[in-house]
């Protein structure tokens, strides 16, 4: 925290919170159903039937085409509808695609080749998102684009904010949520492809940032580029971005609240600065400095960790900034401590020339007409005294001067880091 900063609450509002897992995902292969009926039919036989993957036996080159049948969710992308690819000389016939999440169900695979038709359930574990990794896809609202639940109207004057977090979102979310996760989730950006979560940008300014759930387990993100008068900084967008990526996964039971958080903040041992209380809070506050550049939390704590979880749980790592603040400080406070010596001595030296000049004083002031000489002698002592007290002390206060231009390019450092 740099030394005069103020603190900001920014709120960062999410809806509901996740829904319950789903039973353990139903993994394994459907044998074909069907093969082609005529005798002069090309031959399809399904060998394995996933979801994102198809395995088929059928004339050696033919070409092909998967239909994928599956109900699409409330919120989120759908897998490809149609997909062409040709056997190989064999005759075997292997198909992958995007398989983004779907309602828990049971889907179908209708495969065409030649004139043969095969086709195969697919069935789908449905939700939650696997922490471990997941795909991300950042989108722009349109201009007249009507979002559920946003009352917000479009301010086409945040274009240039929205650009500028979009552009940091995509260029800083992968890096972000690996060092926020300590390692244990990652995110992959894509853009044409299906993702598992898509993070829709609103040309808007609200004070709250909407997670969607739907009863089919699917969710949205929404997110804005400023937030009531204020235009969020790219640092302050991505810590939104990534507080609710959490809330795939966080918060339930009895130590959150109703909106999905942590009902009561609980700091992290291993966590330092503004990171110390994780990002799963509400609100999650930032800190403004008074040059008006803003710092926000943007690592999980253990507690997240574990609602999206995560068991093994290494230590974070060391915070760069933390540790250089960590080091500033540490050199202020010695800093402060040979500053109060110094000041110790200028204020002995000043009190010791006070009585030298009393003394002075009162021998100029007894013989105004002259002293004699065993008193001049004394006079003369006090003045050389005087005089090398007053070297003495300017010694002391270039010493002093040092010291305090020392001590404000540390609290200058430390105003310029941002934790």
């Amino acid at each position: 925290m740099r030394l005069g900063a103020t603190l900001l609450g920014v709120v960062l509002t999410a809806c509901a919170s996740a829904a319950p897992a789903p039973d353990s995902a139903i993994v394994g292969a459907a044998t074909a159903a069907a093969s082609a009926a005529s005798p002069s039919a090309t031959p399809v036989t399904v060998v394995e039937s996933t979801y994102g993957r198809l395995v088929a036996r059928t004339a050696p080159g033919a070409r092909c085409t998967l239909e994928v049948h599956a109900g699409p969710p409330r919120y989120g992308d759908t897998p490809p509808g149609t997909l062409d690819a040709v056997a190989d000389p064999s005759g075997m016939l292997t198909i992958t695609y995007p398989a983004p999440p779907l309602p828990r169900q049971t889907a179908r695979h209708v495969l065409t080749c030649g004139t043969g038709v095969a086709s195969a359930d697919i069935p789908v574990a449905g939700y939650p998102i696997a922490a471990q990794h997941f795909t991300a896809r950042i989108r722009v609202a349109g201009p007249t684009e009507q979002i559920e639940g946003v009352t917000a109207r479009p301010e086409p004057a945040l274009a240039v904010a929205r650009d500028r977090d979009v552009e940091a979102l995509t260029r800083t979310l992968a890096a972000e949520w690996s060092t926020a996760t300590r390692g244990l989730s990652t995110v992959e950006l894509v853009t044409a492809a299906p993702a598992d979560i898509v993070l829709t940008v609103v040309t808007a300014r609200t004070n709250s940032y909407l997670s969607r759930w739907s009863g089919d387990g699917s969710m949205a993100i929404f997110l804005f580029p400023a937030a009531d008068a204020t235009v969020l900084s790219p640092d302050n967008f991505v810590a939104v971005a990534l507080h609710e990526l959490g809330h795939i996964w966080c918060c339930s039971g009895p130590d959150a609240s109703p909106d999905g958080h942590w009902a009561q903040p609980v700091a992290d041992p291993l966590l330092q600065g503004i990171d110390r209380f994780g990002l799963m809070n509400h609100p999650v506050s930032c800190i403004v400095f008074a040059a008006g550049v803003e710092s926000c939390p943007n690592r999980f704590s253990e507690r997240d960790l574990r609602a999206m979880g995560f068991t093994q749980i290494p230590p974070p790592p060391r915070n760069a900034c933390v540790d250089t603040k960590d080091a500033l400080l540490a050199q202020l406070a010695g800093l402060k401590d040979r500053l109060a010596a110094a000041k110790a001595s200028v204020d002995a030296t000043d009190a010791s020339l006070a009585a030298l000049n009393a003394q002075i004083k009162a021998l100029e002031a007894r013989y105004p007409n002259g002293m004699p000489p065993d008193v001049y002698a004394s006079y003369s002592a006090l003045i050389d005294r005087f005089n090398a007290g007053v070297a003495t002390e300017r010694s002391q206060v270039a010493t002093y001067n040092t010291l305090l231009a020392q001590s404000n390019g540390v609290i200058d450092q430390l105003n310029g880091l941002l934790c």
